[in-house]
């Protein structure tokens, strides 16, 4: 599959869409393997919900949830990395998802720009500079990107009845700019942790309003803080 071609999902829940073959979304993409596909977020996505995906990079959930939700749902997309952002917005376009949103920004506490750090060579990798101290990748070059709160989008958008985290340190931000969502429209979350930082967030912003982490295998994490566990979905009792 060289690099920049067009190629169809074959099997899973994304099967028959198309997307630019690029590195992180390619062969295993196509076969609709577990690790592309995650078989948890079909459990627990059904047609008709809006889901946030935030930290999208080139649009491997995104066209999952997509497919998920159907025309009659609602998936809003953020990532804030250029070369990203512009593969994310090319499957989208691709795949003519009038539903699927797009926005090229990172998610965070509040409206307005932030250092950015980037590889090209672990494209997956990009974060928030401030975030994470633990979390670091050598070599990467450092620009400003946008920033908004996932609370700001209520202005436009539905309240989300799912939340995907995956941002390289940064989910203890996001949380703390979800604040009214988390309070009036209490969703489901997946977080992916990448440190102690998001740990403690998932502690202080979730647990502490009443949220009840889980393993993928079920299990109860009574403190993420405490040993490593990850992904986490969290949800409300």
């Amino acid at each position: 599959m060289p690099f920049g071609s067009t190629r169809r999902v074959l099997r899973g829940p994304a099967r028959g869409m198309h997307f630019v073959v690029e590195p992180g979304i390619g062969l295993t993409y196509a076969l609709g393997s577990d690790a592309a596909a995650p078989r948890h977020f079909a459990r627990h996505i059904r047609a008709g919900m809006t889901v946030y995906d935030v930290g999208a990079n080139k649009g491997q959930m995104a066209l999952l949830f997509a497919a998920l939700v159907g025309p009659s749902g609602r998936v809003v997309s953020f990532e804030p990395s250029p070369p990203e952002y512009a593969c994310l917005d090319a499957n989208v376009r691709l795949n003519r998802l009038q539903h699927v949103r797009v926005v090229h920004a990172a998610a965070a506490e509040a409206e307005g720009e932030l250092t950015f750090t980037y590889s090209a060579d672990r494209p997956t990798q990009g974060k928030i500079a401030s975030v994470e101290p633990t979390y670091v990748v050598a070599g990467a070059e450092s620009f400003t990107v946008p920033t908004v709160s996932l609370d700001s989008l209520l202005a436009s958008e539905p309240f989300p009845d799912v939340i995907k985290i995956d941002v390289e340190g940064a989910a203890a931000a996001v949380l703390r700019g979800a604040a009214r969502i988390l309070d009036e429209g209490r969703p489901d979350l997946y977080i992916e942790l990448h440190g102690p930082e998001e740990q403690a967030g998932v502690r202080d912003e979730l647990l502490g309003r009443g949220y009840v982490a889980r393993t993928m295998a079920g299990e109860v994490v009574a403190d993420p803080t405490d040993g490593w566990h990850s992904p986490l979905w969290v949800s409300r009792p």
